[in-house]
């Protein structure tokens, strides 16, 4: 392949990447060329030496796509970044995506659990009032005193677990944001495992 199918093959696959980091990639990529060109080497040596331009593309769209996540934490720029991610190989498909969505259910899950308990709370302590006051016999599995307390108890715990999921969701976001990190760097050849 020639310098000028390379680079514009180059160009396409860099497409959604932010106009400033495009031109500095396709920059250096151009002085690639311009080196080995002064070595005495082929274009097409270069071409073959610098790998495939529609992988480099994909590996920077990842780099970038998880750059404006860590910038910008939201759901969406984290599902970009993996979709992005899991994109450079099959290999990833196992590594990241899977993972992805066991986290995210893991975390769905401890939510469902924390508002579950926050809400049934006040159901208990307003049953243990009304079996109190003599209004109904609900037969709670606790005494009415007992419920009372009880009820609050299951309030302040969803409570707290609800805190601790929006905390934990934090601290794995950052720690996925690591995690892709090191994952393009293993897949590009920057760092072995």
């Amino acid at each position: 392949m020639h310098k000028d199918e390379y680079l514009h093959q180059l160009t396409h696959a860099l497409n959604n990447i932010p106009e400033h980091e495009r031109t500095e990639i396709l920059a250096d990529y151009e002085e690639h060329f311009i080196m080995g060109l002064a070595d005495n080497r082929t274009e097409e040596e270069i071409a073959k030496a610098l790998g495939d331009p529609r992988t480099i593309g994909r590996e920077y769209a990842a780099i970038s796509l998880i750059k404006r996540a860590e910038e910008n934490p939201s759901a969406g720029g984290m599902s970009r970044a993996v979709t992005a991610t899991v994109g450079l190989g099959i290999f990833n498909l196992l590594v990241v995506f899977i993972p992805f969505c066991i986290l995210l259910f893991l975390i769905a899950l401890v939510l469902v659990i924390g508002f579950s308990l926050a809400c049934s709370g006040p159901f208990f302590v307003g049953y243990s009032v009304l079996e109190l006051a003599g209004i109904v016999n609900i037969g709670l599995p606790v005494p009415p005193h007992a419920g009372v307390f009880f009820g609050i108890g299951l309030t302040s715990s969803g409570l707290l677990l609800m805190v601790l999921d929006f905390v934990l969701v934090r601290v794995l976001y950052r720690l996925g944001i690591r995690y892709l990190k090191w994952n393009i760097a293993v897949i590009s050849g920057r760092e072995t495992i």
